[in-house]
């Protein structure tokens, strides 16, 4: 075959496109899933900082109630009342974990919340026969309950 009829069977194959353009599909691929991934971050960190709704004063108090009632029946024993109580109080008052130096602002009796905090330490975290949870405790986390659900409403 001669060059120039081998040339001209050539003519209607379109070259390829000249190297070094971005492929635009891909970038904007790219840009949009990381701006996905940054919207999913955010709306996480803002689900998991954001303060406790009234509910969760609400439902505490309901549980409390529950267990004062449980624990006066003797179906719950001291050391697990303290556990259960010191965890309703924790997650009722939305805080971040129950310290006896620190006082929420709804506790207006610093003494009262130290005495409470105390007593419920000794009976989760010592194992002496003759420790009793005191009926005095109930009724300060009812009361601060209270008091939370009060304010956040």
């Amino acid at each position: 075959m001669k060059e120039g009829v081998a040339l001209s069977q050539l003519a209607d194959i379109l070259p390829p496109p000249p190297p070094g353009g971005p492929d635009w599909f891909v970038v904007v691929g790219i840009g949009l899933a990381c701006l996905v991934a940054v919207i999913a971050l955010l709306w996480f960190i803002k689900k998991r900082h954001a303060p406790r709704t009234v509910s969760s004063s609400r439902e505490a108090r309901q549980k409390l109630a529950a267990l004062h009632s449980a624990w006066q029946s003797h179906t719950v024993s001291d050391r697990e009342a303290a556990y259960r109580l010191a965890t309703l109080l924790r997650l009722g008052l939305a805080l971040p974990q129950l310290d006896a130096l620190e006082r929420p602002p709804m506790v207006e009796d610093d003494k009262a919340w130290r005495e409470t905090l105390q007593q419920l330490h000794t009976l989760r975290y010592r194992q002496q026969a003759g420790l009793t949870l005191s009926s005095h405790c109930f009724e300060h986390a009812k009361r601060w309950l209270t008091v939370a659900h009060r304010r956040i409403r």
